[in-house]
């Protein structure tokens, strides 16, 4: 597939067969998220990758009702903000650097054939807390958005506005 075809065909997929993501699909969604720019390469994000059913179904429960995609999926994919590694004038570049990977892995995922939606966790404190004690994740590594990831058992055409010529501003507001 095209990227822009790709890009302006992906929407967001809640419903998820059976089908199982092969490793090596799995690795080249996870290497995408890897190749998207970060402030100053920074690469302050990790990914914590899940398959186990019954920790998926603990992440949904964590994140609350819209999180329910996570109860079907193959994979969930928790994006993490390491501050640590953050761009040390300004570490809360770290949020924009996981959105990033984020976009990069559900854009590959999509080319795979590969169904996805993003599920907002940060800046939820609650769901962060929540996914941080749920991982005994370390105070400087952020719970920042989860990905579920699966083969689409539905079809979305549409669903989203095309381009909005009203949002757009040439040269001045």
């Amino acid at each position: 597939m095209e990227l822009t075809e790709g890009v302006l065909k992906r929407r967001s997929i809640r419903l998820f067969t059976e089908q199982k993501i092969t490793d090596e699909d799995l690795h080249t969604i996870l290497r995408a998220g890897m190749t998207g720019p970060s402030c100053a390469n920074t690469r302050d994000w990790s990914f914590l990758v899940v398959r186990d059913k019954e920790t998926l179904n603990k992440m949904a429960d964590a994140n609350g009702r819209p999180a329910g995609p996570l109860r079907h999926c193959d994979v969930g994919i928790l994006i993490l903000g390491d501050l640590e590694r953050a761009f040390p004038p300004a570490k809360e570049y770290w949020v924009i650097d996981g959105a990033i990977a984020g976009q990069n892995m559900i854009l590959a995922a999509e080319g795979l054939g590969i169904g996805s939606v993003w599920l907002g966790t940060w800046p939820q404190m609650d769901r962060v807390e929540k996914q941080r004690e749920l991982f005994s994740l370390p105070d400087t590594v952020v719970p920042h958005s989860i990905i579920a990831f699966g083969y689409p058992a539905e079809e979305k055409k549409g669903d989203h506005p095309d381009y909005e010529e009203s949002q757009v501003h040439f040269e001045r507001w």
